[in-house]
């Protein structure tokens, strides 16, 4: 008689109350690698191919020889001093950002210049995307499909397209905005505790009493004007830049460019997971006296919060390792992106730090894995809801 996977029933006797104990006969092999073993054996393969690149820059980041052609993948010998060296020549300073470097290849400096412009760039796009996004969704006026359909066309084609007009933009706006305007610190001090203080009799004027959220938003101004007059006493020739320099070879400019990149597919994906906002939460909002800005800002927002993740993730990363517009627009050394700056360490046939070039790629790593580690919990449910929409 032929043997059966299927589970097998075995009633036991003697003890009162006690029907029976299932007992489940060991998978066959040839079984378990039609139904499940070919699928371990598949993930695991893709992720050793994915696994691979990684391990071997790695490898290269800490291996002696200074060569593609020769270089192994378990190294005989082992150093740091590819890393060491990407910080010759930096030294701590008080500042934003808090050092300073003197080298050809000022590599935090890079990394900072990406990390600051990919930050201000997706901040901006995320605000603009979800205004526009709610006026899409929620809001009915003229041209609103018409206008939905322009953006997506519009996004059809590539950015680097319009090198000529961006370039002669620039140009143009570096004639006008030429020279950026400079703060002290004092003065920016002096205008936080003023704010504080119209806070302050506004909140009083309007309800008569010192309201806990009054008193919240008062001793934030006061804090961020000791803090910034603190700064001044330790730093007093530290400056405060009030209006950026815009052109050419500057990181504004190049700011600007970007924020005109993703604004149309990020408004698309908000609008998808807004639309599965039930609208019926306006309309209850609305009837209690809420205007459309307590509707987007204190309804529509919040629950929209994974998305908004998720687009602050795909923009970040995007803009963190852009690299024609930032080679075309950015010819400083010192004000070098990341991706840029990485072409420093091989542009030389003969002078080629490999080595170097890989710890550089290592360490450049580090912030995209911060930022995905803090909210890769959101980013399933925030794709998810985008779909769905």
């Amino acid at each position: 008689m032929a043997t059966s996977d299927a589970p097998v029933t075995d009633v036991t006797d003697g003890a009162p109350g006690v029907t029976g104990v299932v007992k489940r006969r060991r998978m066959s092999s040839r079984r378990y690698m039609r139904e499940i073993g070919w699928r371990h054996i598949v993930a695991v393969a893709a992720t050793l191919f994915a696994l691979y690149p990684i391990l071997w820059i790695m490898s290269s980041s800490i291996n002696t020889v200074d060569t593609l052609t020769t270089v192994k993948f378990i190294p005989s010998e082992t150093t740091f001093e590819n890393f060491t060296s990407l910080f010759e020549g930096c030294s701590w300073s008080l500042g934003v950002p808090p050092f300073s470097c003197e080298s050809t290849t000022p590599f935090p400096s890079w990394l900072w210049n990406s990390v600051k412009i990919a930050l201000i760039a997706s901040v901006i796009q995320l605000a603009f995307s979800a205004l526009a996004a709610y006026s899409f969704a929620r809001l009915r006026w003229a041209g609103r499909r018409v206008g939905l359909i322009s953006i997506l066309l519009i996004q059809m084609f590539p950015q680097f397209l319009a090198f000529v007009a961006i370039f002669l933009l620039l140009d143009t706006l570096e004639e006008t905005f030429g020279e950026s305007v400079q703060l002290d610190l004092w003065m920016v001090a002096v205008a936080l505790g003023l704010v504080a203080i119209a806070l302050l009799a506004a909140v009083l004027r309007k309800d008569g009493e010192w309201t806990t959220q009054g008193r919240k938003r008062v001793f934030i101004f006061l804090g961020f004007a000791a803090a910034i007059a603190l700064w001044a006493l330790i730093n007093p020739s530290y400056g405060v830049t009030a209006f950026p320099k815009i052109g050419l070879g500057t990181h504004t400019g190049l700011i600007l460019v970007y924020l005109g990149g993703a604004i149309g597919v990020n408004t698309w994906l908000i609008k998808g997971f807004m639309d599965s906002i039930p609208t019926s939460l306006d309309e209850a909002a609305k009837v209690d006296g809420a205007t459309e800005w307590d509707v987007f800002s204190k309804i529509v927002l919040p629950l929209t919060k994974p998305i908004l993740i998720v687009i602050f993730i795909l923009s970040f990363v995007g803009l963190y390792n852009e690299f024609i517009l930032a080679a075309v627009l950015i010819q400083d050394v010192n004000e070098f992106t990341y991706s840029t700056g990485m072409a420093l360490f091989v542009e030389s046939e003969y002078t080629a730090k490999w080595g170097q070039m890989s710890a550089a790629a290592v360490m450049g790593t580090v912030p995209i894995l911060v930022l995905f580690w803090s909210v890769q919990d959101r980013i399933v449910s925030g794709l998810q809801g985008a779909v769905k929409g």
